[in-house]
């Protein structure tokens, strides 16, 4: 094997120490090496060397004349940046792969299973995201303590000390780095804990029981044709209310609108094992209504003040609606002249009878009156100023 293919694993944060400025303590940018063989960001040596002309690490003598820039170096970061970040997404898919059961089990997940495992995965990449950067910010802390210890160390060593003072003040500082690291990992622990406590809690709000979620059903008027896909029930929506208020907004939509619903309304639900054809249903309805017969989940709806929640009500339910619902259309004929009102400014489609001979005929007369006939448009969305409509006067209006 070729040494330039021999595989080698070096752990990052054994290289972070190389990697950063000992100014800012961030990753080197723009690597400047000095003329002792240190490196730094350039903006932040530069600043240092117009200040002090001293290095931060040894005090060696440095002149800005004496500061190189290391491009080699910023390659060598910018390629170790690159391979983090790869093998970061490697750990996170791997992470969130070990909440699925799918590649240790030959059972497969369920719909909902598959749901709650996406956002579960979501969360989890996040969450500890957020614990990988508190480690490593942790991480850098220690290391400055260190650097600050051993600095410390070094100063004490270069003043007129006696040896008693020196050991006694050696070992302040080495009791006061211990209590420092000692506290910092209790703040991480702290800070980890409460995290982990705040996802506990958020997942107990957030992933709520089956039958507290909204469910969609489907409404069903077979006399009328009425059907209604997709309908959204809250759990606390009242059942039989809900369902009017769809009805009614449905119909107004097609131009049709409700008028009133009969006393012998009934909602009949069927469960999404007992779907059946209109002429099923139509003859299941009448026997459980007429004959008190009961069929497995099919239920009728008490018109009483009850929250679909505790219906039991099932997703991709149908509701039948059985019973007097009248609408517009199904109120008796009548001629424009008859509902005519002057203050009331409404638009009127007028229509030319070939067969008759005339003009400025009402829609309701044309479908009654002068049904069967060859009728044309004549006027459309008119706004006449008077009970207009030729029919009566023609004595051929039998509305």
């Amino acid at each position: 094997m070729e040494e330039s293919n021999l595989p080698l694993t070096v752990s990052i944060s054994k290289l972070e120490d190389y990697l950063q400025c000992s100014i800012c303590m961030n990753s080197l940018s723009s690597t400047t090496v000095t003329s002792c063989g240190h490196r730094y960001c350039f903006t932040c040596i530069k600043e240092w060397v117009d200040r002090k002309h001293t290095c931060p690490c040894c005090n060696a003598r440095l002149e800005q004349s004496s500061l190189i820039k290391d491009h080699q170096f910023d390659s060598l970061i910018a390629t170790i940046t690159c391979e983090r970040e790869r093998e970061e997404e490697k750990y996170f898919e791997s992470l969130i792969n070990s909440v699925s059961h799918e590649e240790t089990s030959n059972i497969p997940l369920s719909p909902v299973e598959k749901v709650l495992q996406s956002h579960l995965k979501r969360s989890l990449a996040a969450h500890e995201k957020y614990l990988q950067n508190l480690r490593a910010e942790f991480h850098r802390k220690m290391v400055t303590l260190d650097r600050e210890h051993c600095k410390a160390i070094s100063d004490l060593q270069i003043k007129n000390l006696s040896q008693e003072d020196l050991t006694q003040q050696t070992s302040d500082l080495n009791n006061t780095l211990i209590d420092q690291k000692k506290s910092l990992q209790e703040e991480l622990e702290t800070c980890t804990r409460l995290i982990a406590d705040a996802f506990d809690k958020h997942l107990q709000s957030h992933i709520p029981p089956l039958e507290v979620l909204p469910m969609k059903v489907s409404i069903n008027v077979l006399d009328k044709s009425i059907h209604l896909s997709d309908l959204l029930l809250a759990p606390a929506d009242v059942a039989v209310t809900r369902i009017k208020l769809a009805v009614e907004e449905a119909m107004k939509a097609k131009g049709n609108p409700v008028v009133s619903w009969g006393d012998d309304i009934h909602f009949i639900l069927f469960g999404p094992f007992a779907k059946s054809n209109p002429f099923e249903k139509q003859q299941m309805i009448r026997e459980i209504l007429y004959n008190g017969l009961e069929y497995p989940d099919v239920h009728v709806l008490s018109p009483d003040c009850r929250p679909v929640l505790q219906l039991g009500m099932k997703p991709n339910s149908e509701i039948v609606i059985h019973g007097s619902l009248r609408c517009e259309s199904d109120l008796p004929k009548r001629c424009f002249v008859q509902t005519f009102k002057k203050d009331k400014k409404e638009t009127v489609d007028y229509f030319y009878c070939k067969q008759c001979s005339f003009k400025w005929i009402c829609r309701p007369c044309m479908d009654v009156c002068h049904k069967g006939h060859d009728v044309v448009p004549y006027i459309m969305n008119h706004v006449p100023e008077w009970a207009c409509c030729y029919c009566p006067r023609k004595k051929k209006c039998v509305l």
